[in-house]
């Protein structure tokens, strides 16, 4: 017996050996597809029920890679293929890990190509504003600093519509994965934990593409089947029916008709304040190349958890932003007004044109940026966990200055630059956002002909420059 169980313990160690294993100090991981990225924030957890990544296989031999951002694991995988390997994290939790090869996540047919090509639209959907005032009846939503906007009236009617299906186990779905609230002191707020804000990010976008048919079920439209795909490691959608449920049992589809003329406000202002047209024609420029289609998503609900995607099929792009509302402030110009509203939407839209262009300078980003804390205080660095999310954060944002520049006159831009530079470096904590701004720009305004490629040389160096000091 003690030979048998000896010869068992060889082969199963023999096993363990020969699958692959990836070593990493990190919670999270990016997925990189065909060198596409499809998971931004892969939670890598040994409390947490992973499930299978799947990898979106375009081609009949696919390449996807693991990465920190310091480290990488590669594969090669086909269309229907499973591969199990394992994480070491931290040198002491062994991660089991599925990677499978599956149809792509979008498909646009011709006719929606038609139906959006060239085109931007705003909108406030029927299933994305269901689950988003399911998640602001969460019990801590007053507490969250970021998320949720609870300031409004209409807030206040939607907690008191709903007061009456609180303990609906729809709401406690939302809780199981919306929960851990943090005291940030250094901000004087609370913040749900990350894993909760992926949750929360999946579902609200995921949402954008589904709609209710005329049965009154939840489907997805079929051109994007997860809008939010690889920031959580399951479609949130998948507990539909207890979705429908709270819709059937709360009247939430009457709700939503009753507040109709309130979202049709909402969308006149912000169509007033985000010339998106201008917005797209400078990036397109700047960037030299382009999207064939914009979707701005928004509801009342949302404060400052914004995110943004883009999307490709069958040769056209589009690009989705998930974002607050608009809001006209009085005390201000109109002018003011339009840069101050401006810039959430253009700081979305245009990680679009950053990030790809960053993929290619992945390395003098890593060494630019690798002390993080000289760039961000501690509870940024914990949310943007890479050199290359870091540095996307200021670029997207100095952008909106560059954009400024070539739109605006330089009387209101004097105006409004100090407040942009407030809220990146104090409010935010992004801690040389200020000095950045002020030398990317310097350099824009020598030449502003120059290529966005020669600008990340010439910022990456300064990075560098101030790494070392």
């Amino acid at each position: 017996m003690k030979k048998l169980f000896t010869l068992l313990f060889a082969c199963g160690t023999m096993m363990l050996h020969a699958q692959q294993i990836f070593k990493t100090n990190n919670d999270y991981l990016q997925v990189r597809v065909n060198n596409v990225l499809q998971a931004d924030n892969w939670i890598v957890g040994k409390d947490i029920n992973i499930g299978a990544f799947e990898a979106e296989t375009t081609k009949e031999n696919n390449t996807v890679t693991y990465s920190d951002g310091k480290d990488s694991i590669r594969f090669d995988l086909k269309l229907g293929q499973q591969i199990d390997f394992l994480i070491l994290k931290n040198n002491k939790d062994t991660i089991s890990q599925q990677l499978v090869g599956v149809e792509p996540n979008v498909n646009f047919t011709q006719e929606y190509i038609a139906k959006y090509k060239n085109k931007t639209v705003v909108a406030i959907p029927e299933v994305s504003e269901l689950v988003n005032i399911m998640m602001a009846l969460h019990p801590d939503a007053e507490e969250e600093g970021n998320m949720f906007d609870t300031s409004t009236i209409y807030y206040k009617k939607v907690k008191e519509y709903f007061d009456a299906y609180i303990n609906h186990p729809a709401l406690d779905t939302i809780k199981k994965y919306i929960t851990d609230i943090n005291y940030i002191k250094e901000y004087d707020v609370n913040l749900f934990s990350r894993d909760s804000y992926n949750y929360y990010y999946a579902l609200k976008m995921t949402a954008c593409g589904y709609r209710f048919d005329e049965y009154g079920h939840i489907i997805n439209d079929g051109n994007i089947k997860e809008m939010g795909k690889g920031y959580y490691s399951f479609n949130p959608l998948k507990d539909v029916k207890i979705f429908e449920d709270f819709v059937r049992v709360s009247n939430f589809r009457q709700f939503y008709k009753e507040n109709q003329s309130y979202y049709n406000t909402l969308l006149e202002t912000y169509n007033q304040l985000n010339p998106i047209q201008k917005m797209q024609t400078w990036l397109d420029n700047k960037f030299g190349f382009s999207y064939g289609s914009y979707l701005v998503y928004f509801s009342p609900l949302v404060y400052g958890a914004h995110s943004t995607r883009g999307y490709q099929s069958n040769g056209f792009k589009q690009t989705a932003m998930f974002i607050a509302r608009a809001d006209y402030d009085e005390s201000l110009s109109e002018i003011q007004n339009e840069l101050a509203e401006s810039r959430i939407v253009f700081t979305e839209i245009d990680h679009n044109y950053v990030n790809p262009v960053s993929d290619k300078f992945l390395g003098k980003i890593n060494k630019a940026l690798s002390n993080r804390d000289v760039w961000a205080k501690p509870t940024i660095t914990n949310a943007y966990n890479s050199p290359y999310k870091l540095f996307n954060e200021y670029m997207t944002f100095a952008v909106y200055s560059l954009y400024l520049n070539d739109n605006y006159r330089k009387e209101d831009i004097d105006e409004y630059l100090p407040k942009l530079n407030k809220t990146m470096t104090i409010n935010r904590g992004f801690s040389k956002f200020t000095e950045f701004n002020q030398v990317l720009l310097a350099k824009y305004k020598e030449d502003t002909a120059i290529s966005m490629e020669a600008l990340y040389e010439y910022i990456l160096d300064w990075c560098t420059e101030q790494n070392i000091i």
